[in-house]
């Protein structure tokens, strides 16, 4: 029986159009043969650029990037639901999409018009370093005067922020402008500072506001992020009990970062998740709680707030 399947971040998309590869089949981590395991089967695409090109330059290729994914044959026959507000019919494979590094809006908040009208549902702001809208997580920098007024106006126009890649200080200012817009955020691909104290990692203070706006937090699987190079499948279960126990049951979902990280030995393709759900029933976890952060917590958000 197939298990059903809400991943909240893949790089695959950028991946995709680098090497000129459908979503069919490819040697990527992230394909429909990689994903005819899962039943419903739903896949975040975030849109990333390259970090050697200029904020201008992520522009253009961030247009070339999904304008790649929407040529795509699987999409255009209609293999795969892609470009449309989330639904209940989940019998086909379901691409949304992400922003992630929002410098390419080279302080210009029109854009982000252009990119909610394409469809873009999760809005992350930061990535590395300091950009237009503020500093990221390896910086002590919160938001710039434009990246305030890209986080209100992103969720005017329905985007859910993500504090994943964003500093202690502007994840404190994006969780702040949600709450005055009556709005959830998400870290789409983060794990447990307590567990393992990456500076991408969430700290406690910020997982529990996540949990009382009801957001959602997905599990990465980034090997530096779990624990050290060394890590593996049953230090990424640590972080699991971590937020389990700190209440997040509800709010716990997967964000494997696949084609965007170095992951774990035993999940290092999509079909690999398998082995996760395994390890969680053999840990003794109900099948509810399971299918919950394996789809059901994310499905919930998304008809709430993806449509």
């Amino acid at each position: 029986m197939p298990f059903p399947l809400f991943d909240l971040h893949c790089d695959t998309a950028s991946v995709m159009e680098k090497k000129k590869q459908g979503f069919l089949q490819n040697d990527l981590c992230v394909s429909l043969k990689e994903a005819k395991g899962f039943s419903p089967y739903v896949q975040v695409m975030a849109i990333w650029t390259n970090k050697h090109l200029s904020d201008e330059e992520g522009w253009l290729a961030f247009h070339r990037i999904y304008k790649h994914l929407a040529d795509d044959p699987a999409i255009k026959d209609r293999s795969v639901t892609f470009g449309e507000p989330y639904c209940t019919d989940l019998s086909r494979p379901t691409l949304l999409l992400a922003l992630e590094d929002a410098r390419i809006l080279c302080k210009r908040l029109d854009r982000l018009d252009e990119i909610s009208h394409l469809g873009v549902k999760i809005f992350t702001p930061l990535w590395a370093g300091v950009n237009c809208l503020g500093g990221a997580h390896d910086t002590g920098v919160g938001l710039s005067p434009f990246g305030k007024q890209a986080i209100q106006k992103a969720l005017a126009l329905g985007m859910i922020p993500d504090i994943s890649h964003a500093s202690v200080k502007s994840a404190k200012e994006i969780i702040l402008f949600a709450k005055e817009a009556k709005r959830p955020v998400i870290a789409s691909h983060s794990n447990a500072y307590d567990v393992c104290a990456a500076s991408r990692n969430l700290h406690k203070e910020e997982l529990d506001e996540i949990i009382r706006l009801e957001g959602l937090v997905g599990l990465n699987l980034h090997r530096p992020f779990v624990k050290e190079e060394t890590a593996n499948l049953s230090d990424l279960l640590g972080h699991i009990f971590y937020f389990l126990e700190a209440g997040a049951e509800d709010i716990l979902a997967l964000g494997g970062d696949l084609d965007g990280c170095d992951p774990i030995p035993e999940i290092k393709k999509l079909s690999d998740y398998e082995k996760l759900w395994e390890a969680l029933a053999k840990e003794n976890l109900p099948e509810k709680l399971i299918k919950n952060i394996f789809f059901g917590n994310a499905d919930r958000f998304a008809k709430a707030y993806f449509r």
